[in-house]
């Protein structure tokens, strides 16, 4: 008798759960499925900014895959299952990923922050895919560098030569640098605890400065680039990392970046043809300066860079 009445009662809790998730207003709210390639402040800032544009009229599912195809992978696989109305691919591996899955249909994907949406597929016509890239052009931020070292003459790289986008973006800068007359000297990484060692080859190449420029996996180690780098300046094309130690950066703001994606988001959940929509790009740039850390290397910031610059610390 005792067992009849558990499962009995175990069944009528199942029942009021049942009514109660599909009385739940979650359920009546579109699902908008976010994985970031990894935990840093640009990603982050971007999806506060999906999430800010698009409110509480939308359910939002967010995970992590750690610039890892697998993870992402499994990540996609489970936002199909819970039947997402939009997935958002916040940089280029989880975008890399979810594309496959949206060429199949399966999903709605809405990228952000890739800097080549090309690493994600020559065409992305019909194939249930747009959104927004971080890209800016090169010059006018080695043009910032130059301003604040004239007499630049080898300019340091590492990247991750794992990510697609790090290594296009050093194929572009090897012409871009010659225009200039700077050497660039590339140093390649594949996981965090490579960046030591990366910086001190540069530091032993006696590069001018080092450069970070949209690789996930630097920039989620700026702070131990910056010390290791000692009085050889940083620059990033990331804004968010100037607070970090960098000395400058000329880049988009992330958090409009994500609010671009937020209202391609909206749009598409409203009817638009996902297939109708163009890739965006930044609409303006923002130069970032860290006064604090020039003085304490022995930098000197001009005054026509200051007056220019949108926030110096």
């Amino acid at each position: 008798m005792l067992k009849k009445i558990i499962v009995a009662s175990m069944i009528a809790i199942g029942v009021a759960v049942t009514i109660m998730m599909s009385s739940s207003p979650e359920r009546n709210k579109p699902v908008v499925s976010i994985c970031k390639v990894v935990e840093h402040e640009a990603i982050d800032a971007a999806v506060s900014g999906i999430k800010d544009y698009l409110g509480d009229v939308v359910q939002f599912n967010v995970d992590t895959c750690q610039s890892n195809a697998v993870i992402a992978s499994q990540i996609m696989s489970k936002f199909v299952s819970s039947k997402s109305d939009i997935v958002v691919a916040v940089g280029t591996t989880p975008a890399q990923v979810a594309f496959k899955f949206a060429q199949q249909k399966a999903i709605k994907l809405v990228f952000s922050s890739v800097t080549n949406p090309d690493n994600i597929s020559a065409s992305l016509n019909d194939s249930n895919t747009a959104g927004v890239s971080n890209f800016v052009p090169l010059e006018p931020q080695i043009e910032l560098f130059m301003s604040l070292q004239p007499n630049m003459k080898r300019l340091g790289i590492i990247y991750n030569s794992g990510e697609s986008n790090s290594v296009d973006i050093v194929m572009k800068l090897r012409d871009v640098v010659k225009k200039y007359g700077i050497e660039l000297v590339e140093q390649s990484i594949q996981k965090a605890s490579d960046i030591p060692q990366a910086v001190q080859t540069l530091i032993q190449k006696k590069v001018d400065a080092a450069f970070v420029s949209n690789d996930n996996l630097a920039l989620a180690s700026i702070p131990i680039i910056v010390k290791l780098c000692g009085k050889t300046p940083v620059y990033v094309s990331d804004t968010d990392q100037v607070a970090k130690g960098c000395v400058a950066a000329l880049g988009p703001n992330q958090y409009n970046i994500g609010i671009q994606t937020g209202k391609m988001i909206g749009r598409i959940l409203d009817g638009e043809d996902i297939n109708a929509i163009e890739i965006e790009y930044p609409s303006s740039t923002e130069t970032y300066l860290n006064q604090s850390k020039a003085d304490e290397i022995g930098l000197k910031i001009p005054q026509k860079v200051s007056n220019m610059a949108t926030k110096i610390y």
